[in-house]
């Protein structure tokens, strides 16, 4: 389906959300998800002109869709990045398997790195418009609070009774008053009760997915869905 970028703006550095609709079609999809896009290259890329993105607005919107990037040297994010209202790109597929549990009672701990926040974005706005309630806690990794896409309206949210609690870890911002470093075994045992009884939903670059996995097998956690967001 053709949509059309109505905007797009910086969320933390080096890191952009555009805002598409969709004159022609609703967009159905489950929070969590994923859109593929596709744009017409102008610059070379050797793998094409098509990648996928989380969604990060709630489901419910009819014809707008959200997704956000870290901005790269790549032919393809040279080109998303110079798009300006009005330009037109491609959503050629919507799926994807990362998504909430259907038990409501199931406790969750969503593990971001980086852009690895987009789906959990998505699934947390999501609860928010419907006004429900669930047992999440928020464990988010970044190098710095600049870094940390949708810091702002993510603080908000345990306050509010949407997240149990939610940690910003930095890992290389020696001045951050929270926690810092990389998350480890020890981390997750003092700041989760009953961890091994929790659903963990992991998403970020590679390195970062497979090294929270190792930690959670460390910990005997066997609870867990992977999703990894490889660079381009």
């Amino acid at each position: 389906m053709k949509v059309y970028l109505k905007y797009k703006k910086e969320i933390a550095d080096d890191t952009l959300l555009f805002g598409f609709d969709s004159p022609d079609e609703a967009l159905s999809y489950t929070p969590g998800q994923y859109a593929c896009l596709k744009l017409p290259l102008k610059y070379p890329d050797e793998k094409g002109p098509e990648r996928y993105f989380s969604i990060v607005n709630p489901a419910g919107q009819d014809r707008s869709i959200e997704i956000a990037t870290r901005i790269s040297g790549t032919g393809f994010k040279q080109i998303l990045a110079g798009m300006q209202s009005g330009d037109a790109a491609k959503i050629t597929k919507i799926g994807g398997k990362f998504i909430l549990p259907q038990d409501v009672a199931k406790e969750i701990v969503m593990v971001a790195g980086g852009v690895g926040i987009t789906p959990f974005k998505c699934m947390l706005a999501d609860l928010v418009l419907k006004e429900e309630k669930r047992r999440v806690t928020l464990l988010y990794s970044n190098k710095n609070k600049a870094n940390t896409a949708f810091y702002d309206e993510l603080s908000q949210m345990a306050p509010a009774g949407y997240l149990v609690n939610a940690y910003f870890v930095m890992t290389r911002d020696e001045s951050w008053p929270g926690p810092r470093g990389r998350m480890n075994a020890r981390f997750i045992a003092d700041n989760i009760p009953g961890y091994a009884k929790r659903y963990f939903m992991v998403a970020g670059p590679p390195n970062f997915v497979g090294g929270i996995s190792q930690v959670l097998e460390e910990l005997g956690i066997s609870d867990v869905r992977l999703e990894k967001f490889f660079g381009y």
